[in-house]
């Protein structure tokens, strides 16, 4: 970061003189076709010009050095209004009083005289090419701090939602682990070998997590591994009281979206539909390709009641909701439905392009 702000700070000095420069010769070159179209051309007064250009120069960058090594930019708009305004109006009158002098210091036979028409000439013709330089010099500086303070507002923007997603996580693991630990635990006293199985499964199920929970995007392919070995994990614990299916389009294995959307779907699918049903029932993950977006579906048997829509919204889906929000513009969410007497659907779409 440092080294960025070192490389901007030596590019932006030289385009400064690059503009300083080729400004004020751009003066000089119009005041030349102008002095020649006139008929007013003379070696002498053109070279008078030039050396006052010289000063020009030293006094708008004096006028620059001040901005910068001062609190200019943090002040009130209309104070700032009023420091141009002020100083635009003390230039144009140093260059010419500065060059009465330097005329006079230089040929003595030159008397000093400000209250003549050619020194309010000489006021005016500066004012003019001074405000441009004002404008465009205070222009450019409010541009420049302007993208800087959008540049910090990204970052913390990107700092905040990375945060964010670290908290979610942090949340998302613990309550899954509960609930895993909470089948092995029943397993243990009715069913030694089956518990070792589920022990297994876990194992794999946490390696799956703790490998693509650091990832923002992982392809659903992975997450088809995570939810077949969650959901074989969990047949373990209800025998047969519980049948799956994972149905995945081939076609879309490589398309990434966030970690454990399946997952969570999944494991509310048991915690608020099976766990909840004396003959259990059947739980079937359909993900599907539609045009430009991909269809998620967790459907299983049971009914929502008054409270359960509530229920359904616990750690889990809020914060895959809040998850979706953060990498989708378009802010997708769950949408719960009861398609069937004795069905609930748990769906979510997603554009694909979000993945290109």
């Amino acid at each position: 970061m440092n080294k960025y702000f070192r490389i901007d700070k030596i590019s932006r000095k030289k385009l400064y003189w690059i503009f300083q420069a080729c400004g004020w010769l751009a003066m000089l070159f119009y005041e030349l076709i102008n002095y020649v179209g006139l008929g007013f051309f003379t070696v002498p007064d053109y070279l008078s010009l030039v050396c006052l250009t010289v000063i020009a120069m030293l006094f708008t960058h004096l006028y620059r050095y001040i901005i910068n090594h001062s609190n200019f930019n943090r002040q009130a708009y209309i104070f700032q209004f009023f420091w141009m305004i002020v100083s635009w109006i003390i230039l144009s009158l140093l260059i010419p009083l500065t060059g009465t002098f330097l005329y006079h210091f230089i040929n003595h036979k030159v008397k000093l005289s400000f209250l003549n028409l050619n020194f309010f000439m000489n006021v005016i013709n500066w004012s003019r090419y001074l405000v441009v330089w004002l404008l465009m010099y205070h222009i450019s500086k409010f541009l420049y701090y302007k993208s800087r303070a959008d540049l910090r507002q990204l970052h913390t923007v990107l700092e905040l939602q990375t945060a964010q997603l670290e908290i979610l996580r942090l949340q998302l693991n613990p309550h899954f682990l509960f609930n895993a630990l909470n089948s092995i635990r029943s397993l243990i006293i009715t069913d030694g070998e089956q518990a070792r199985n589920a022990t297994t499964l876990l194992s794999q199920l946490l390696r799956h997590t703790l490998n693509y929970e650091k990832q923002s995007f992982i392809s659903l392919q992975q997450e088809s591994d995570i939810v077949n070995d969650y959901l074989a994990l969990e047949k373990i614990r209800f025998e047969e009281r519980l049948e799956y299916c994972v149905d995945i389009d081939p076609e879309i294995y490589d398309v990434t979206v966030p970690p454990s959307i399946l997952l969570t779907l999944a494991e509310n699918a048991i915690k608020h539909g099976i766990n909840k049903l004396v003959k259990g029932g059947t739980i079937v993950v359909e993900v599907k390709k539609m045009e430009s977006h991909i269809f998620i579906c967790v459907t299983n048997n049971g009914k929502i009641t008054a409270n359960e829509d509530k229920a359904r919204q616990g750690i889990g889906i809020s914060n895959l909701n809040k998850r979706l929000k953060l990498f989708y513009t378009s802010h997708p969410e769950m949408v719960l439905q009861q398609v069937k007497d004795d069905v609930v659907a748990a769906s979510i779409q997603l554009p694909i392009e979000h993945n290109n």
